[in-house]
């Protein structure tokens, strides 16, 4: 089955792009175009692999995922990061995965988890609620007060997910585009687009398609902490985080005309209990850094997400689950 790559980035990736555009150059399976969209105001960069096209689009991090991709006329396209790298098998894998198991879409595991010291998952499932599981068939599951959990011990090369991580997925374009994501284009409008991978994965999932998870395609992230350290430089991180983590759980877990009232109460109470236990961890953080501003920030996140939700704007976004 023919494919396309398409990455988006700001050109400043350096040498971590030449080696993704050397990883595509060393592909078993070569795609039909490779396709850069770059935002508008930055330089093409200068290294070339002879086969790349660029394609000038406006700058944020949905807007230069959420295309029409009207360039490309193969049935799958390969999303990808500017900073990851690909083994020369790596996108035949995914193909073949993908046609085997009928998945609309098919994610690279690009965040291991399941292998970070056990003192840092105790961390994380402190502070973020993330945790792990046991299961044979899901490798992502989202809750209904918006987060997630993780397979802990994979064992299969493929799993079912219900969100995924964005640094690489292999896409049917069909799906991709029936999906409606311009729909999801108001997270940009937060300033730093804090879970536009779950919004768009979630989407795919809670419409009924098919989204994969490969453990072992060979493609790896090169710059894990990049999104991080931009997001730790941001001086609102905790309002911003915490405003977006409502919106996408408003939007993804509680506002869904599909949903049966018994639900949607439990989604609140779930949420409600999640935003009291984060509320003593930032507390304890503005302790801890003597300055209230820590958790003041994140209540007023939420505060802002709730302003948001009764605006007009938002009101007029379509529902969630497609008609």
């Amino acid at each position: 089955m023919n494919y396309s790559i398409a990455i988006r980035t700001l050109g400043t990736s350096g040498e971590k792009f030449v080696r993704e555009l050397e990883s595509i150059k060393r592909q078993t399976v070569q795609p039909e175009k490779v396709i850069i969209y770059i935002a508008e105001g930055y330089p093409r960069p200068e290294y070339t692999i002879g086969k790349e096209e660029y394609v000038w689009v406006k700058k944020g991090m949905m807007r230069q995922r959420v295309l029409r991709y009207d360039e490309i006329d193969s049935p799958l396209i390969m999303l990808l990061d500017d900073d990851v790298e690909l083994e020369p098998d790596s996108a035949e894998k995914m193909i073949e995965a993908l046609a085997k198991n009928n998945f609309d879409c098919l994610a690279a595991v690009t965040f291991r988890n399941y292998k970070i010291p056990v003192a840092k998952k105790f961390y994380i499932a402190l502070t973020n609620m993330v945790f792990p599981h046991w299961s044979d068939i899901w490798s992502v599951i989202i809750h209904s007060n918006g987060s997630f959990s993780y397979n802990n011990h994979p064992v299969k090369d493929v799993y079912f997910s219900q969100s995924a991580s964005g640094p690489a997925a292999l896409w049917r374009k069909q799906v991709f585009l029936n999906l409606r994501l311009e729909d999801e284009l108001w997270l940009d409008n937060l300033r730093f687009a804090f879970g536009e991978d779950v919004l768009m994965f979630n989407k795919l999932y809670k419409n009924g398609f098919r989204l994969g998870a490969h453990y072992s395609c060979g493609i790896r992230h090169l710059n894990a902490q990049s999104s991080s350290r931009a997001f730790k430089d941001n001086k609102q991180r905790f309002h911003t985080r915490s405003m977006a983590s409502f919106l996408i759980w408003y939007r993804t877990c509680y506002n869904l005309d599909s949903l049966p009232w018994w639900r949607k109460v439990w989604a609140v109470i779930s949420y409600v209990i999640k935003f009291l236990w984060l509320f003593f961890i930032h507390l304890g953080s503005s302790v801890h850094f003597r300055s209230f501003r820590v958790v003041s920030n994140y209540v007023l996140g939420v505060i802002d997400g709730l302003k948001m939700i009764k605006t007009e704007e938002f009101k007029q976004i379509p529902n969630f689950i497609l008609s």
